[in-house]
């Protein structure tokens, strides 16, 4: 049964895009970029302080 409910899921969405829509009065995040900063300095993005995470928002 698992397969044929992920089966159905896979064909609601054919391009693979499952997303759920921010609110307009929310930051956008730029991911890439964070993650390529974690990914540089050894750290997750919960170990950013709120300084080096605010480079990552756009408002």
């Amino acid at each position: 049964m698992l397969i044929n409910d992920i089966k159905q899921l896979d064909d609601a969405f054919p391009d693979g895009v499952y997303a759920v829509p921010r609110s307009s009065k929310e930051p956008k995040v730029k991911v890439r970029a964070l993650y390529d900063y974690c990914k540089q300095k050894g750290v997750t993005p919960q170990e950013l302080s709120e300084k080096e995470m605010e480079r990552f928002l756009e408002r």
